[in-house]
């Protein structure tokens, strides 16, 4: 039979998760002599010889049999007719270039390596950093490509004798692993108090430190963690007044056993729990449990996820009750991922650290289902920086740096889209630095140089500032792309849909015409994009004042309604609790009335935060998007109250759905059922709008973005009327629909229609 040579490139998720070993017992199974490596683009080179129906064999069994955490995009072959004299096959040394791959993502501990590590005859017994081809860091690890061991941050830790024989053998599970490790060669942790002396016994210490009720900073393979008891009021009050988080709901981990007592959980729930990335998964409560109310007070949910590394797997060995797992961070600042930078923190009374650096920040994801669709709060940890596969192919290579808020960085490349990690709001020059240092290394690991910019609307943004630093350090055009627009933009990239009308709604948006937009449906057809309905413009007396004190807006949403006195004794007979009693009434009546620091808003998230205030759920926004979150708690348990839907020329009137909230509340109607009805009444609204206008210009879908498509209530009453309407609805299942995708919505627009 005649013999070729064969040079085979593929690109996808093949470097880091045991695609060359695979390749390698593949080729030697059928007899193929050749070789394989790494490329210096993150993809894979195979050379093989021998006949075309033997080496189509190979690629069909390649196809079967391809490691579980891998993914093949693409895979070109190019045939010589000059054999190339191979005696055997063999993995050779990285290098070279040619085809484009993607550097993986961090998975979680595999089962073999958490059998291995509570097996006290086992070599890596109780050893934290044990992982192999199938499991541990990667994306957090990794300092540049290809992936080998001398380009992550395990280069500092040569590997012993008997990790070298594990890595060259075949037939090993960490044959060619680049984090193989043990406890003769690889990283350790080491417990210090909160003046820097060590610890002995540093895990056992550990849990008996957190069964005691002390705070630990815990230091994991992204970032760190601060630890504590999820039952004691008093450990967790002293976390919040560390943190200065008085409200913020914390994330937990716990084993599935212990989940069994204080939520319920779906298939698809504990499909998603267990699943190689372990998010943090957003579960109801039940009502009674063991678990302090005030882990995420006010709210009807918890935020859970599975131990996913080895030290994890340690802990909850000798612990009886979850964990406290929230990020460990100053406020308004990145998550810790120095040893010093935490201890100097002051923030826990112990510190379980580790010697392994740190490369690339990365938080835990985070998922909530809403109208039985994950949708990403945080696309993060497990899924970053795997790509996102588009329909249309941008020509260009175009960076874009989001908004102010829950911001990530994107790269768009041909028909793929590459989002940085979580990278947080940009108040802070640190988080600037870090959104900075993130885009540039995702140009790094996808070998890509701009050839355009892309930013939000607003001219005073920390993005927007650097948009325009890095457009004039790559000599690039800079596009300026409308906050909504990008919402809807980012919904159209994920589906594929060339038109659609967008239900875009949030807390805030700089508008086309100045004001802050919030509440919007926007069409795209034949490339243009227009604003046929929003939400009745609303005054907010103090500006942002008005977002952090929803007192505020009730006021300012209802003053067209009532007189001032009228208005007065609203404030006071509800409990609207101003800070300063009535003086402060007063004061914001004369702004409504001189008009003095009165600007106007379409904002969703202002209309649900008056609802919220008028049922006495929240009086103080604490952290983004508390008081919608608490109304979309309470509402949960709602029944259906009829509530006045008022829409002209693609107005929704949310001045009488606010008033009507009112007057059931005084009539002592059921918080819940108010809560419900008011929150339906605004999906009802809009939906109607994008209804109408998709009916007008010929559109299929509609869909929905923005941080209100977090809410249940609204996302399935939204749902319920468009598809009744004869539509088809979108909802995000990529990318977060809030701020964390709007990055993709700007590239995206960018590419096709800026």
């Amino acid at each position: 039979m005649r013999q070729h040579l064969s040079i085979i490139r593929i690109s996808g998720v093949v470097q880091g998760v045991g695609f060359r070993p695979s390749i390698y017992r593949i080729a030697k199974k059928i007899g193929l002599p050749g070789w394989v490596r790494n490329l210096g683009d993150a993809g894979v080179e195979v050379q093989l010889e021998g006949s075309k129906k033997e080496i189509s064999e190979f690629i069909d069994i390649l196809k079967k049999e391809k490691p579980v955490n891998s993914r093949i995009d693409d895979i070109k072959i190019e045939w010589k007719d000059s054999p190339a004299g191979f005696d055997d096959f063999k993995i050779i040394k990285s290098g070279g270039k040619g085809i484009e791959g993607i550097t993986p993502a961090d998975i979680a501990l595999c089962d073999n390596c958490a059998d291995e590590i509570l097996n006290s005859k086992n070599r890596r017994h109780s050893y934290p950093f044990t992982t192999c081809t199938d499991c541990g860091p990667r994306f957090t690890t990794i300092r540049g490509i290809p992936y080998d061991r001398q380009n992550t941050a395990f280069a500092e830790f040569p590997p012993c004798r008997e990790c070298e024989v594990e890595y060259s053998s075949p037939e090993d599970r960490r044959f060619h692993a680049q984090t193989i490790a043990c406890g003769k060669c690889g990283p350790e942790y080491f417990l210090v108090d909160d003046k820097g002396k060590r610890i002995p016994d540093q895990i056992e210490t550990s849990i008996k430190l957190l069964k005691k009720g002390k705070i630990l900073i815990i230091k994991g393979i992204g970032g760190m963690h601060l630890a504590c008891s999820t039952t004691d009021d008093a450990v967790i009050e002293e976390l919040r007044k560390r943190l200065n988080r008085p409200q913020r709901p914390f994330a937990i981990m716990a084993t599935l056993t212990m989940l069994e007592e204080f939520t319920r959980i779906s298939a698809k729930e504990k499909e998603l729990l267990l699943s190689k990335e372990r998010p943090i998964l957003v579960l109801k409560k039940r009502k009674e449990s063991s678990l302090s109310q005030n882990l995420a007070p006010g709210l009807d949910t918890i935020g859970v996820m599975l131990p996913y590394t080895g030290l994890h797997e340690i802990l909850f060995q000798g612990l009886e009750e979850p964990l406290v797992m929230t990020s460990a961070n100053l406020p308004g600042e990145p998550m810790f991922i120095d040893n010093k930078e935490a201890a100097e923190s002051k923030i826990a009374d112990y510190h379980l650290l580790h010697n392994l650096g740190i490369e690339n920040r990365c938080d835990d994801s985070v998922i909530k289902i809403v109208n039985n669709i994950g949708a990403f709060i945080r696309r993060s940890r497990g899924f970053v920086p795997l790509s996102i596969s588009m329909k249309r192919e941008s020509k260009e290579k175009i960076l874009s740096l989001g908004a102010q808020e829950n911001v990530t960085a994107c790269l768009l490349k041909g028909n793929r889209a590459f989002l940085t990690q979580f990278i947080g709001d940009t108040d802070s020059p640190n988080t600037v630095e870090f959104l900075e240092n993130s885009a540039r290394h995702l140009l790094e690991i996808t070998t890509s140089k701009p050839d355009r910019i892309a930013c939000d609307l607003h001219p005073q943004f920390h993005t927007t500032r650097l948009a325009e630093k890095l457009a004039g350090e790559f000599n690039v055009p800079l596009v300026r792309v409308q906050h909504h627009y990008a919402h809807l933009a980012s919904l159209m990239a994920e589906s594929g849909a060339d038109s659609m009308v967008g239900i875009c709604c949030d807390g805030a948006g700089y508008g086309e015409d100045g004001n802050t937009w919030g509440g919007e449906i926007i069409s795209c057809r034949n490339g243009e994009f227009t604003r046929p309905g929003h939400l009745k413009e609303q005054r907010m007396p103090g500006g942002d004042l008005a977002a952090y004190y929803p007192a505020r807006m009730v006021l300012g949403i209802l003053s067209e309604t009532y007189s001032n006195n009228e208005l007065k004794n609203i404030a006071i007979k509800n409990n609207l609790n101003f800070k300063h009693g009535e003086k402060e009434i007063d004061v914001v009546l004369q702004q409504l009335e001189k008009d003095v620091n009165v600007p106007v808003t379409t904002s969703t998230g202002r209309v649900l935060d008056s609802v919220a205030a008028i049922l006495g759920l929240c009086h103080y926004r604490s952290y983004d998007g508390e008081p919608a979150m608490k109304l979309d708690s309470m509402g949960n348990g709602g029944q259906q109250l009829d509530f006045p839907i008022s829409i002209k020329d693609g107005v929704l009137d949310t001045t009488k759905i606010l008033a009507y909230a009112l007057s059931l509340k005084e009539d002592g109607k059921a918080v819940e059922d108010i809560a419900f009805s008011a929150e339906a009444a605004i999906a009802e609204g809009l939906a109607k709008i994008a209804a109408k206008e998709a009916k007008k210009k010929g559109i299929e879908f509609i869909g929905i973005s923005g941080g209100v498509a977090y809410n249940d209530v609204i996302v399935k009453r939204a749902s319920e009327i468009v598809k009744n309407s004869g539509f088809r609805f979108i909802q995000h299942q990529e990318i977060p629909p809030g701020d964390g995708g709007i990055s993709l919505g700007q590239a995206y627009f960018s590419a096709f229609y800026g």
